[in-house]
């Protein structure tokens, strides 16, 4: 059975579609720079040649292993699906990396966000809330920790000899700073969805957000959530604190200070999933190196602030 037999199997298990005459389409274009659209799994869609009804379809790519959870992934998709909060999940397979959704798109009245959406407060907004509602389901089947993350990563860096910019090894340092500095202040954990990337967020005209992917997702601190979509929306400070503070009602200068770090901490760590990736993986293509670059540039401007040690005396 070849792929597209296998694709099109799946979805005639998912109720509605046994019957229907179906062809299966790419989804979207792959880029994983800037934005590590697409990167995880292959995205297409399965369309109704006689209504043009769709869905969509995820089959997550082998080479993800390092990095993805697949059961713990599906776990957290199915569950943000059943509140709103992502796609509806129509059908899973774990074991064959394969996640059938309702199709959110163009036709659908639904856009994937850019960051060019992160300058209109409603939209800040209705990220943040859906973050905060996803964090009420039942507990997710994975601890989510960017330090431990790091650490990991970081390992399979040296023990495959991934080619990083000179200055990796003392932001590595710095990030164990910082973890050792925020320890003990956590909030209780709760299911975050890991991810801040805005490809990651998708928008309709009528003000509504889906979060998806949720490859990232497990039971965290809130504000390591918070900070992994802050660094991402925010490119200056002021525009962040406004932000946190106006939609964290129990916001503290600590806080921020957690927040700021755990944005730090996600650039590091996709710094040295898109290095890995760009090393090891068999799609030989330079977008993982690049997308491993900008990340990695944006960690080394955080540490390089001379507020980094100032931040870590307050983090506590």
């Amino acid at each position: 059975m070849d792929d597209q037999q296998m694709l099109e199997a799946a979805v005639r298990k998912v109720k509605g579609w046994e019957d229907r005459p179906v062809v299966i389409e790419p989804a979207i274009p792959v880029l994983a720079s800037p934005s590590w659209r697409g990167v995880d799994g292959e995205p297409s869609v399965a369309r109704d040649t006689e209504t043009e009804a769709t869905i969509f379809i995820k089959k997550i790519h082998e080479d993800t292993g390092v990095y993805v959870d697949v059961p713990a992934s599906f776990d957290a998709a199915i569950k943000a699906g059943e509140i709103g909060v992502g796609p509806k999940v129509l059908y899973s397979d774990a074991e064959a990396g394969l996640l059938i959704m309702e199709d959110l798109s163009a036709a659908a009245g639904w856009r994937v966000a850019g960051l060019e959406k992160c300058y209109e407060p409603d939209f800040i907004e209705a990220v943040v809330a859906a973050r905060k509602r996803f964090a009420d389901v039942t507990a997710l089947t994975r601890k989510a920790d960017v330090f431990a993350d790091i650490e990991t990563f970081w390992a399979v860096v040296n023990e495959k000899a991934v080619t990083v910019p000179s200055e990796t090894a003392w932001m590595v340092d710095m990030a164990r700073f910082a973890a050792e500095a925020m320890t003990g202040g956590a909030a209780a954990s709760v299911p975050i969805h890991g991810d801040g990337n805005c490809s990651n967020i998708m928008w309709n005209k009528d003000g509504e957000v889906r979060l998806v992917d949720f490859d990232r997702a497990g039971n965290g601190d809130p504000l390591e959530d918070a900070g992994s979509f802050f660094v991402e929306a925010f490119a200056f400070e002021p525009e962040a604190r406004e932000a946190y503070f106006r939609l964290f009602p129990d916001a503290s200068e600590t806080g921020f200070n957690r927040l700021r770090f755990y944005g730090f901490a996600d650039d590091l760590r996709w710094g040295l999933i898109g290095a890995i990736q760009a090393s090891t993986s068999p799609r030989r293509v330079h977008e993982f190196y690049k997308y491993s670059n900008w990340r990695f540039l944006r960690a080394r401007m955080a540490a390089r602030d001379p507020r980094f040690g100032e931040r870590i005396r307050r983090a506590a």
